[in-house]
This record gives C-alpha cells, structure tokens and sequence, in this order.
C-alpha cells in the first residue's frame, strides 16, 4: 500500500501551510507587501540570513495564497513538515533535503543535505560489512519531528534501514547526533507516521516520548526487528520500556506480516490515551483480499508500558449517497468552536477529528477521485471503544478477533462473564480486541469529483474552520 503523496495542512500563527510535493504554501490573507515577487516581505528581508540555493519564496501569488516555498531542485520531493510552536519556524522533509523556513519571513535558513546516500538493503543500521556493494541511494525523509523538551528535531529517512538523525532545534544545520536503529519504514512507499506525547509508565515520571507506526517492508534481512507500533525516548530513540516482562511495541504476528500491511496516516494523544489512524485489509488471512480494504482506529493506555490495552475498531464514514468512503486520507485533532461543538454534542472546546476519505477502486487501497469529511467527537470514540471493550467482558463475545497481533490475551478468547469482576479501568487489565461494533460518521462534507489528502482545522471565535488539501495541491477552505 502506497501512502498518497498528499498535501498536507498546518496551522502557522493565523495562516495555513499546505504541503504539496514541490511547493509549500502559506494561505491566508494578503502580506503587506504587495505583488508576486520572489522576495520576503520588506521589514524581514535586512532581519534574515537565508540560503538562495535551497529554493525560492513567492510572495502574495494569489489572494489566497500569500507565499510559497519552491525547492531549487525538482527532485527534492517535499515530503513531511513539522512546526516549532515557540518560533513559528518550519521545518521540511523531502527526497535527499532537510529545509528550516523563518517562521516570520517564511525563507529558507537553513538546508541540510541527506542523500543520496551509499546503501544497500544487507547493510544494518549501524554499520555495513565491506564485502557489501552499495550503491547511491535516494534518501526519503519518512519521519520529521519537532521534540522541544529535548531541543531537537529528530529526522529518520528510508536509508539505513529507517535509521535518524538528530539536529539542534533552531538550527537546522548543527548535527547533533546519528541514531543507528531501525525507526522507520525503509522504502518509498511504505508508511511512517510519528507524533511526540506524553508517556505515563511509572508513577514517578512525567516524560515525552515518541509514538511511532511503521508499516513491515520485506526489503533487507532486519525488518523483522522493526515493531508496528512503538514508543521510543526522545535521547537515543531506543525503546522507552524493554525488560523481560514489559516492553513498548508491538508487533504483527509474523505469519501474517508479509501480506497484512498496516498503513498508519495519523496519530494524537487525548485524555491519557494514543490513538492511530489507520488503514489495512478487511481481513488478515490470505485469500481474502477481495474483501477490500479499512479505515480503524486503535487506542492505548498512555499508562501500559507493553501495549496490552491495544484495541482496534473500524472508521467508517458514510455519505448522504450512501457509498461507504472506506479509506482514510488523512486525519486531524481539532478543537471545536461553538458551531460545531453543538452539532457534535461537545463542550466547545472539545477535541473532534476531521478525517477525509475516498472511496476504494475495488478492492484495492487506491482511491477514488472523491471524497467526503467526517467529523467525530473524541469523546464518542472513547464511548464506542469501551463499548467494544464491554461486549468482551459481559459475554457477547466469545473472542477478541486480533490472531493478527502478538501476544494474544487468554489465548484470544475473552473472559466468561463476571470471572474478572469489578474493573476499574481497563487500562489495567489486558485487552487486545478487535471491536466488531464501528464508529460510524455520516458525511458533513462531500466533494464528489475531488480527492481531499490533507486536512487541518481550527476555531475562530464561534466558527470551525477546514483546510482541505487536494491531490493536485489545491487548498479549500470550509466552514
């Protein structure tokens, strides 16, 4: 499963960055300075230092849109941005680049070369044996985060078995370290999604960590080493609990990981839980593909250090037609404004997710060119996870349905009914449930000739407002 190269929106100050494979643009209102030249505006050009070589900035190209950032290289795909919330400074993946923009004047500061690189898929992470012919390599940034409480902004590319790299936030081009373990997926097409949050595996400590989803490649002899889910420190990436009894990933099963691919679009944290978005075969057993493909979402306690409370349940999202818009696009945590705070049945304030979908051509994973918004409230997907958890627990059920994971619970069968007694909180208990009962949307949106990729959202006084991304990097705006 190809992850779509798609736009991707971000919210920057009062303006809004859409990713789009050779641009990144900055919609909103007009800057001061007016025209479509290739210059920041003037009160910021004497203030910045930046490095013509790495692209160009329009400015003021269409009312729309108020600047644009062009790579100088075509072949420098943009891949991921990652935002500084305390500079408003952005940061950029792409094919062989790293890119810092001026969060005032949106110029390039800073690029850091990362590829191509000497590799091969024999070589390990930490080292390659000289009897290995290696070879040029493209380097796909897969991975781009933005970790304040360690001042650095951590990089992992498809090179080096999805090894990363380490530089000082605010500047780009000081290299602070080379971490030799397998983080992210090790070819082009093959998802990574990662996010920081915080991490509650002892009672003491109050630390950030980083989540990580990575989908299985087969390219290379050390992928088996490499977890679907895990969640790594933010000093050396190294798992943030592994001893005998505990340990913070997890993993396919290995007798389905080869054909049972897991691509991960999105991830937040909310209410001491870690959610993923995903999409994945209907059915994990071979011969089944003609049942298609699914959106799910999966939640962890912020407190299970060996992901025992890991449950699934499957995204759906529905149009007023009624065609089933099965595969997720992209996904967003949204606070709500008053208007759709009262549509949803949340407080304002509340967390929604935005999540844009299109429909499957077959059976296969690639979408349609359509698409429709779905909004649901953070709260509702709690209720219908711990819905799915109690129709385990009070009988009807007789197994938890997830032979595609390691380390089933209770051989995969669920409790008899009342054996476990009064529960507490099933973030103490051992789950790993895959929830027959969906989380259903019903369309608010639907763009029937459009194929919606990237989505962001935000409040203004009582209004939510999208941003749509588009496959061909247009941005729509909706409210």
């Amino acid at each position: 499963m190809a992850p779509a190269a798609h736009p991707v929106a971000v919210r920057a100050v009062r303006l809004y960055l859409l990713l789009s494979g050779l641009h990144l643009v900055l919609g909103g209102s007009l800057l001061p300075e007016a025209g479509g030249g290739l210059r920041p505006p003037q009160e910021k050009s004497e203030a910045v230092s930046w490095d013509q070589n790495a692209g160009s900035v329009a400015i003021n190209v269409t009312r729309a849109v108020v600047a644009q950032f062009t790579p100088a290289n075509t072949s420098h795909r943009l891949t991921h941005l990652a935002l500084d919330p305390d500079t408003d400074d952005v940061y950029l993946g792409a094919v062989n680049r790293l890119y810092q923009l001026d969060g005032g004047s949106f110029l390039p500061v800073h690029q850091v070369v990362t590829g191509p690189r000497l590799d091969s898929p024999e070589c390990h992470a930490a080292s390659c044996d000289d009897h290995i012919y290696q070879v040029p390599t493209d380097n796909y940034n897969k991975l781009l985060v933005v970790a304040p409480s360690v001042s650095a902004v951590i990089a992992c590319g498809s090179v080096s078995q999805g090894a990363c790299d380490t530089y000082r936030l605010g500047n780009l081009s000081v290299h602070e370290d080379y971490i030799p373990r397998s983080v992210a997926a090790n070819h082009p097409d093959a998802s990574t999604f990662a996010f920081v949050g915080p991490e509650r595996y002892s009672p003491w400590g109050r630390s950030s960590a980083l989540y990580v989803g990575t989908t299985f490649t087969t390219v290379g002899d050390y992928r088996h080493d490499v977890p679907a889910i895990s969640t790594r420190n933010l000093y050396d990436l190294d798992y943030a609990e592994y001893s005998f009894s505990k340990q913070s990933l997890l993993r396919i099963d290995v007798k389905v990981r080869d054909h049972f691919l897991v691509q991960y679009v999105y991830g937040f944290t909310d209410n001491n839980y870690v959610y993923f978005v995903t999409v994945q075969k209907k059915s994990h057993l071979p011969g089944q593909e003609e049942l298609g493909y699914i959106s799910r979402i999966s939640r962890s306690c912020i407190t299970d250090a060996n992901y025992d409370s890991y449950t699934e349940i499957t995204l759906e999202c529905v149009g007023g037609d009624g065609v089933n818009y099965n595969l997720v696009q992209d996904a967003k945590l949204v606070v709500a404004g008053s208007d759709l705070a009262a549509s949803v049945g949340v407080a304002e304030g509340g967390h929604v997710l935005v999540a844009a979908f299109a429909p499957s051509e077959g059976h296969t994973a690639r979408p349609e060119t359509a698409s429709a918004v779905c909004v649901y409230s953070v709260h509702d997907i709690e209720a219908k996870f711990n819905e799915n958890i109690h129709m385990c627990f009070n009988g009807s059920m007789q197994y938890r349905s997830m032979e595609y994971i390691s380390g089933t619970i209770l051989n995969g069968k669920c409790p008899q009914q009342g054996a476990m007694g009064n529960i507490l909180s099933f973030c103490e208990v051992g789950l790993k449930i895959s929830g027959p009962a969906p989380m259903v949307g019903r369309a608010a949106l639907r763009l029937p000739r459009v194929l919606v990729t990237g989505v962001q959202g935000t409040a203004t006084a009582a209004h939510t407002v999208a941003f749509l991304g588009t496959s061909v990097g247009t941005l729509k705006k909706v409210s």
